[in-house]
């Protein structure tokens, strides 16, 4: 860090280290309530309805918020968690009715997605370019360490007889911590005048995914990225699936789900900390770009053969962490990374219709999929969801070189058409040519 840099990177810090052990308590209350009176064939309908349902709140999310600044909008979100966690915590504990695992399920869901996207914008107005780059490592390395808190809090909590509902209360203390430093850093104008420029950037693109369809339709490399995200989304969604049916098998009890779902996230937290520490860009750029993209579909098709060869919780476990842990580091930077021979008109357009619209119909095929598979396959459905996923994950693997080709057709393509380039994008395009060995 450089001179000025600490006072604005320890508060940032400390607002993700909140964020992240709440993220994780949520999660920990969430997994542990549902599963503890629902069985694991009801999963594939939550998928579903989280698709759904994040789709239409989203939608309506960015047209309520055009018009406030980003500190407002998270500390008007913050109070409107704080009084839904009133109300899950009172309806659970006292009537608990069967409906409010499946809207506790969602609204967990939701609240996680717009929550930890409220903060990386809130990161953009606080550092440059050039600072973030230098930064992030540091900011997440702090979510890191709060995730792992609450983690292992939350089993401390657990085995001295607090029930997992009653972890919302914890997730209330970080969100008021959150909400201060919020207030206290837009009080005290750490906000940069770049913030200001993403705002206003922010506010004039609203409500222009219209044309994103006619682009997808035109561009077969968009439509190799959009393929690409599906695939993995559903693969990702299938393990989850996975990962819970072993836990269901192994712990029936909520109080005990919630004990293991508290050492699972903790111990997610420490090996995502340390993948953070030792496998830094650097090192991922030695490696080159879609010599990277092969590392997760890989890493996941040898934990998918695992559990085919010896089924157990230990097994599903290790394959969720992995695709949890790729998923956000190795995986994310290689996503990213493909926009890179977009013009940045275009790219700002599709990217936020990929990540949004991409996951939710991800989460929902991979629905639908198991639902199929436990009508025809009643018996033993959850070995067949195996087999589906190592074909994903070979699919996945194939795909890779086709991606290859279009990626390195379009950066050639509009190096030899400049004009239909900007030209800060043309430079990163040519710049990433020297940088990763296609």
């Amino acid at each position: 860090m450089r001179s000025g840099e600490i006072y604005r990177t320890t508060i940032v810090g400390f607002l993700f280290f909140f964020l992240i052990a709440a993220n994780n308590l949520i999660k920990i209350a969430r997994d542990s309530v549902f599963l503890g009176h629902h069985s694991v064939s009801e999963l594939p309908y939550l998928y579903i309805l989280v698709a759904l349902t994040a789709g239409t709140v989203i939608a309506l999310y960015a047209r309520v918020t055009a018009t406030l600044t980003v500190s407002r909008l998270i500390l008007l979100t913050y109070a409107i968690v704080f009084l839904n966690i009133i109300f899950f915590w009172l309806l659970i504990t006292y009537l608990n009715p069967g409906w409010s695992h499946y809207a506790f399920f969602v609204w967990s869901a939701i609240t996680g997605a717009i929550t930890v996207a409220q903060a990386w914008t809130f990161v953009h107005q606080v550092f440059t370019k050039e600072e973030g780059e230098r930064l992030f490592g540091l900011i997440m390395a702090g979510g890191t360490v709060g995730g792992t808190a609450a983690a292992f809090g939350a089993k401390w909590a657990l085995e001295n007889s607090i029930e997992s509902i009653d972890l919302l209360w914890p997730v209330a203390g970080c969100l008021s911590a959150a909400s201060v430093l919020v207030s206290y850093a837009t009080r005290e104008s750490i906000i940069k005048v770049v913030g200001h420029e993403l705002e206003q950037e922010r506010k004039s693109n609203t409500g222009k995914f219209s044309g994103v369809v006619v682009f997808l339709s035109r561009s077969g490399y968009l439509r190799t990225i959009t393929l690409l995200i599906l695939v993995s989304v559903i693969v990702s969604s299938l393990i989850d699936f996975e990962f819970k049916a072993a836990a269901k098998e192994t712990y029936p009890s909520q109080q005990a789900l919630a004990g293991f779902f508290a050492s699972y996230y903790g111990w997610l937290s420490i090996l995502t900390f340390i993948i953070q520490v030792f496998l830094s860009v650097t090192r991922l750029s030695r490696l080159g770009l879609f010599p990277s993209h092969y590392l997760t579909p890989a890493f996941l098709l040898t934990g998918s053969v695992v559990m085919v060869i010896s089924p157990s919780l230990l097994a599903a476990t290790v394959t969720r962490i992995t695709d949890s842990i790729l998923r956000n580091s190795i995986h994310r930077r290689g996503i990213e990374l493909l926009y890179i021979p977009l013009p940045t008109r275009l790219r700002k357009t599709v990217k936020p219709f990929l990540d949004v619209v991409g996951e939710r119909v991800g989460d929902a095929t991979a629905g639908v999929m198991i639902l199929l598979v436990s009508f025809f396959a009643a018996n033993g459905y959850v070995a067949t969801v195996h087999f589906i996923n190592m074909g994903l994950l070979l699919a996945w693997i194939l795909l890779i070189p086709v991606l290859r080709v279009a990626y390195t057709s379009t950066i050639r393509r509009h190096t030899r058409s400049p004009s239909s380039f900007s030209a800060e994008r043309l430079q990163e395009g040519q710049s990433s040519r020297q940088s990763f060995r296609l």
